[in-house]
């Protein structure tokens, strides 16, 4: 069986920037989720790399779907994501933060 079609990404180099910030293979995307918050990331033909954030509380549920040019680098998607959750969700800004810090991406330098 050809391993390429259990990728995620056609480009290789594509699916071990999303493996370097944490993302894991699931079926046709790489997901990441920390805290309330889950993010997949699949690959979009016409614009690179569509990023789906959710989240779900109590007395809340957001979803959107923001994208991400495959030709950027690892931190520019970091902060990319950082931004997103710093908006959007709040609460769980200092988790993504703390989780890009331990993952080696600096954020912002």
């Amino acid at each position: 069986m050809n391993d390429k079609l259990n990728e995620p990404f056609l480009n290789p180099s594509t699916a071990e920037k999303y493996r370097r910030l944490g993302f894991v293979s699931a079926d046709i995307c790489m997901t990441l989720k920390i805290g309330n918050v889950s993010i997949s990331a699949v690959e979009n033909p016409l614009s690179g790399v569509a990023l789906f954030f959710e989240s779900a509380g109590n007395r809340t549920a957001c979803q959107y779907e923001s994208c991400a040019p495959e030709k950027c680098g690892v931190e520019q998607i970091a902060g990319l994501i950082y931004i997103n959750i710093a908006t959007n969700f709040r609460d769980s800004a200092e988790l993504f933060k703390a989780h890009f810090r331990e993952v080696g991406i600096p954020l912002f330098q």
